[in-house]
């Protein structure tokens, strides 16, 4: 895996507290075909009555689109939930698809809403999957907890210690206008998944093709981010959205997750930094310039030959100078803070529109809009204003409140990970391909 350090101000004036900001670049290896692991995928479908109606119907559509979609060295389980969980497919190789897709069409609505107990049935499916298998569990509901365990903070606990025991990654589909998106985005996040908008069949080709591509296809796995602030770093925020915990050591970890083969990714940072000194014109502490984070990077990277742990460290540093003329700007930084400017923006007007405050919804998207237009045509704004002009697009197109909500949401949840393997959030064409 390569990774580039880039910062949007490589060089700021002495003597000013200022923010800058700090970006990681990684691209994956080309993973030959050979390479591929097998995937365990176990689908936690819920069957409760909040789904009666069109979200089950299509729901079991996506279950019957991910069976087809398998390869015969795959293994596959099949988990129900309503006030009770209940296995249908044990994990098995996937030999007998007519078989399970009948299990499917069998499958009726039910009772209430126990999320957690079907979730932690397919943790339990996807353990008896062979060693060096990648396991992801797919779960499809409408994202209300109301049995069981229903505290979402303790929902995503449980769920980040699958990933971190069992190696249980969990995206999330949601259907209908009722689910929680802010649960299963939540859900997805901490297990290093994707979280998707399903609320119509002709998405599911193009999101089941992404979800096992990500499974067959992984060239680096467990990508971790640790920093530890130094002299000159006040402070450090991220941009992306990426979960931050605190290390017994006291550094800090994000938890990038897995990237696929020749997949790039970029992480964002803000970082407050200190007064920078000089003394006759010259730095005080170091001509390198002063150092303000050491950054870790931990991983396992795969290839023809295996699973290696790889490591990768480096600091970073920032020049100080009193002349004005030697402060540029890196607009490729630049304009990955837009995005992340834009998804945020979408994020918020998204939890307005689900509210019921479409009017304010309209106004910080717009407020957003006018003040990236004010740098023109500039390319550092280009995709950011793309990305707000779609959730403006889908908040005019939309037919109710909740609907406009989770369109956004969904697609700010997309662009905040700023990943070449952008998942499938809008319409697709007849190919099923994100249009």
């Amino acid at each position: 895996m390569k990774t580039e350090l880039l910062l949007d101000h490589a060089t700021i004036l002495a003597n000013q507290a200022r923010p800058i900001h700090f970006a990681l670049r990684f691209t994956a290896d080309e993973v030959a075909m050979a390479a591929r692991r097998p995937a365990a995928f176990c689908v936690v479908l819920d069957r409760s009555g909040s789904m009666e109606g069109r979200p089950l119907e299509h729901a079991l559509t996506a279950t019957r689109t991910a069976i087809k979609n398998l390869r015969k060295e795959d293994h596959f389980a099949l988990v129900v939930f309503d006030d009770a969980a209940q296995v249908v497919v044990p994990l098995a190789v996937a030999t007998a698809k007519t078989a399970w897709r009948n299990a499917v069409n069998a499958i009726k609505d039910g009772g209430g809403t126990n999320l957690t107990a079907g979730w932690m049935l397919g943790r339990d499916e996807l353990a008896k999957a062979p060693e060096g298998f990648s396991r992801r569990l797919l779960l499809l509901t409408d994202g209300q907890l109301n049995v069981g365990i229903v505290d979402p903070v303790q929902v995503q606990g449980i769920a980040a210690s699958g990933l971190e025991r069992q190696g249980v990654r969990t995206s999330c589909l949601g259907f209908g206008d009722g689910y929680n998106e802010t649960l299963l985005g939540a859900l997805a996040k901490a297990t290093n998944g994707d979280f998707h908008d399903a609320d119509s069949p002709e998405k599911l080709p193009a999101i089941f093709a992404h979800e096992l591509d990500g499974l067959q296809a992984l060239a680096a796995q467990n990508l971790r981010v640790r920093f530890k602030r130094l002299d000159f770093c006040e402070q450090i925020f991220g941009l992306n959205d990426y979960p931050f915990v605190t290390l017994p050591d006291g550094r800090t970890e994000i938890a990038i997750g897995d990237l696929v083969s020749e997949e790039e990714r970029v992480a964002v940072f803000a970082l407050e930094v200190l007064p920078l000194p000089l003394l006759n014109g010259q730095p005080v502490a170091s001509l390198e310039g002063e150092a303000l984070l050491e950054v870790e990077l931990a991983w396992d990277e795969i290839s023809a030959t295996g699973i290696a742990s790889k490591t990768w460290s480096q600091v970073v540093r920032v020049q100080a100078t009193q002349n004005p003329a030697e402060v540029k700007a890196n607009e490729t930084v630049l304009s990955w803070v837009a995005v992340q400017r834009a998804a945020k923006a979408v994020r918020e007007a998204s939890a307005r529109a689900a509210a019921g405050d479409e009017a304010g919804a309209h106004h910080q998207l717009n407020e957003e809009i006018k003040l990236m237009e004010s740098a023109g045509n500039a390319p550092v704004v280009r995709e950011a204003l793309g990305t707000l002009r779609e959730a403006q697009a889908q908040l005019n197109s939309a037919e109710n409140s909740s609907r406009k909500g989770k369109l956004m949401f969904s697609l700010s949840s997309g662009v905040s990970r700023q990943s070449s393997r952008r998942r499938p959030s809008g319409p697709t064409d007849t190919t099923g391909n994100p249009t």
